[in-house]
């Protein structure tokens, strides 16, 4: 018995070392059962999900190393004659999953999943006319349609009507989404025509899903840290265009070789459908997966760690009271890992904090490994692994291989 447990006794669901998350699922994710481990905050893919969260989400297929997206989906009630019926389609939720996935990134949305708490997907919210990113409609759908369990873990995505926008509704967090579409000739059908000419909205079947999936991708993504003030890039959501069928030359040798739904003349066109990766090259292009930071939606937007010295930018006050920044810990951290980064093609900075002796959790583990994605949309540090120092010095950290090499040779 590698774990030293009673093999007659179902202990999957014990929790020995009283951190939170039972012996099955940290032998399982590589955790040992051990030893107290600090959960609340362990977030080895910085997807703004703790282990604790991903525990609570493992029916649904969590996984801690890989980044996860989870959205809950509501529909708002169709407002009468003119106002077309609101749906998220089948094919406009597998385009975002097959984007994100093709970057390691997996994407989930309940749109009325069997057994999930009340208030789960797929409700009808009622209808209003004016849904905007100050009218407040969103913040109390949020309220009252999106359970409490749910929020700091899903995003909340409403469809319907008034405009798209990502917007923050729990301590400035950019955790809520609403899309909104014209999906059929039928309704208002010059208006269909002017949209097409201006935004390039196909007024077809396979136009109405792609503008739904695009305009999910495109909210999403800013969510996860794109915007044109954290990138400083004004290709994003740029409406200097003039006409999507007629666009203006400047622009076509300017913005627009920034092929990426989040350049407002490739939001709702058939061709795009993507983010950039940045091929044209600056200064009108950027690669936007890899500047990406999936873990953006979980922090408040006002708020940036600063530099408390040294190599470190983790705010010992904040983050890690009793430990310490140490140089030359960090150093032999990034010797360790060479260039790995779990996001990605995100590049990431390493920070390794040791804890004061006297410090008054003395079940804590020795050392807290920080890191923090390379790229301008963020500051924000987050816990990436805890270990401890062995007798010569060197970073040691738990693994069940080693485990199972001692017990068994």
């Amino acid at each position: 018995n590698i774990l030293g447990t009673d093999p007659t006794v179902d202990d999957s669901k014990l929790d020995p070392d009283n951190d939170g998350i039972p012996t099955a699922w940290e032998w399982k994710w590589d955790y040992d059962p051990f030893t107290w481990d600090d959960h609340e905050r362990l977030d080895p893919d910085l997807d703004g999900l703790s282990n604790i969260e991903e525990y609570q989400m493992e029916k649904w297929f969590a996984n801690p190393f890989i980044q996860n997206i989870y959205y809950e989906v509501d529909v708002m009630e169709q407002g009468g004659l003119f106002d077309p019926p609101h749906y998220l389609y089948e094919e406009s939720k597998q385009g975002v999953i097959e984007r994100f996935a093709e970057h390691n990134i997996k994407c989930f949305f309940d749109d009325g999943w069997p057994d999930t708490p009340a208030n789960g997907g797929g409700q009808l919210v009622p209808h209003y006319e004016k849904v905007s990113f100050d009218s407040g409609m969103m913040l109390r759908f949020y309220n009252s349609y999106f359970p409490d369990e749910r929020k700091g873990i899903f995003r909340y995505l409403v469809i319907g009507h008034g405009g798209g926008f990502a917007s923050p509704s729990k301590n400035n967090m950019p955790d809520t989404v609403e899309i909104s579409y014209l999906p059929s000739m039928f309704y208002k059908p010059a208006l269909q025509l002017f949209n097409f000419a201006l935004m390039g909205l196909v007024p077809t079947q396979r136009g109405k899903r792609i503008a739904v999936g695009s305009l999910i991708l495109h909210e999403t993504t800013h969510t996860c840290s794109i915007s044109r003030q954290t990138c400083e890039f004004e290709g994003i959501d740029n409406i200097s265009y003039g006409f999507y069928l007629f666009p203006n030359k400047q622009y076509k040798a300017t913005w627009g070789q920034y092929h990426s739904i989040m350049n407002y003349m490739y939001t709702n066109g058939l061709k795009t459908f993507d983010l950039s990766s940045g091929e044209n090259g600056p200064p009108y292009d950027q690669d936007d997966w890899g500047m990406m930071f999936v873990g953006h939606f979980q922090y408040n937007m006002n708020f940036f760690p600063e530099s408390n010295g040294g190599n470190s930018a983790v705010q010992s006050e904040w983050i890690v009271p009793e430990y310490r920044y140490d140089a030359n810990l960090t150093k032999q951290f990034i010797d360790l890992v060479g260039g790995y980064s779990p996001i990605d093609p995100v590049k990431v900075n390493w920070s390794v904090y040791k804890a004061n002796e006297n410090r008054d959790q003395p079940f804590a583990r020795e050392i807290k490994v920080f890191a923090q994605p390379k790229i301008k949309t963020t500051r924000q540090w987050v816990l990436f692994a805890e270990g401890v120092v062995d007798a010569q010095g060197m970073l040691q950290f738990y693994s069940y291989a080693d485990v199972v090499e001692e017990v068994i040779g």
